[in-house]
């Protein structure tokens, strides 16, 4: 990815410009400067990663920090145009994922862009929200019927009500697979006493999880 095109980009999130912000990344898909896979994890993911607040206001800072994710979850919802019309020329490997956050996970955007590239994969996946308590969670398996559930965690802090949830999961849906990822799991003692099948913390993580289901 040009270096320069990630400065132009986090220029206009600096300045709080989400209309040039947003026109300038759909710009780089329809005019096939990029492709989503790029787009998500060379700039947009980045931009949330490196950013640094210049006020001495906490309060301003978080809120900052709430719009250039506003922002963020605005590109990708208007990508997901080009997930549909990429993942229709893929052929489906026929398995349900139902992504999440569970309760008390409010960072969705890496949930959000997975979610997009398990699509991109062939999969049937459907993000259905972050902060889901656990019995609204039990409810989605019963309505989907998935094949797999997949919780997205950053903060360690909700290990605990991660592992409550897997536990539920596995108690009454034995069946359905449990795919875990996200920044919490990146420390693989985290996954100590927590119930489940895989987990996907890189789009190369996907694509072997992607090969194994669909041989």
């Amino acid at each position: 990815m040009n270096h320069d095109i990630l400065q132009t980009f986090l220029a206009y999130l600096k300045a709080e410009n989400k209309a040039q912000a947003v026109t300038f990344a759909m710009k780089l898909i329809e005019e096939s400067k990029t492709t989503i896979e790029e787009l998500y994890l060379d700039i947009l993911a980045p931009s949330l990663i490196y950013f640094q607040c210049e006020e001495h206001d906490e309060d301003i800072c978080i809120w900052k920090e709430h719009f250039r994710t506003s922002i963020i979850r605005t590109i990708l919802e208007s990508c997901y145009q080009y997930v549909l019309k990429r993942s229709a020329q893929i052929k489906p490997i026929n398995k349900k994922i139902v992504v999440l956050t569970p309760a008390f996970e409010y960072h969705e955007i890496g949930a959000i862009m997975n979610t997009h590239f398990m699509m991109l994969e062939g999969f049937d996946a459907n993000y259905i929200g972050a902060n889901t308590p656990r019995s609204e969670i039990l409810s989605a398996i019963r309505a989907y019927k998935p094949d797999y559930v997949a919780l997205s965690v950053t903060n360690p802090y909700n290990i605990v009500v991660t592992k409550q949830t897997t536990d539920e999961i596995k108690r009454y849906f034995p069946e359905v697979g449990i795919i875990l990822g996200g920044q919490a799991f990146k420390d693989r003692n985290h996954l100590d006493n927590i119930q489940f099948d895989e987990v996907l913390n890189s789009l190369s993580d996907l694509k072997a999880f992607s090969k194994k289901v669909a041989s």
